[in-house]
């Protein structure tokens, strides 16, 4: 049986029935056979005052310890899971930011000192002219 156009991820322990989605986007229900239960995963959606509160700890502290993690996480009524892979991606977000920044910056100090080259200043490697007299003595 299929639904469509509702995305469905739920495993009922009381029958076995798991609810996953498929390749195309749609939900398909089945009961398995065997014991073995395939995790399904979605993707969290935090809510504002969570947000708020994830962010505001990050800026304290960058990496987080287990017991402030599941102290975070009971605070925020969200999984020990969910605060740790918060924090991991938050990391790599930080990074890249900070990498585009270095970028961008080391761009723009390249782009003055060639801007001065041109104009033939202090950074200019071009020879100065040098007037040599000459004395007789």
């Amino acid at each position: 049986m299929f639904i469509s156009n509702v995305f469905l991820c739920a495993v009922l322990p009381s029958d076995g029935v798991h609810l996953s989605t498929s390749d195309r986007g749609s939900a398909s229900v089945g009961s398995g056979g065997s014991n073995k239960r395939k995790r399904s995963w979605s993707r969290a959606v935090f809510s504002n005052l969570q947000r708020k509160g994830l962010e505001k700890r990050f800026q304290l502290q960058k990496y987080i310890t287990k017991p402030d993690r599941r102290q975070l996480a009971a605070t925020l009524g969200l999984t020990d899971a969910q605060v740790k892979v918060w924090f991991q991606n938050r990391r790599m977000k930080w990074r890249h930011s900070k990498e585009a920044k270095h970028q961008q910056s080391s761009n723009s100090s390249n782009e003055n000192r060639c801007a001065r080259e041109e104009q033939g200043g202090p950074d200019s490697t071009q020879e100065p002219e040098i007037d040599i007299q000459t004395v007789d003595s």
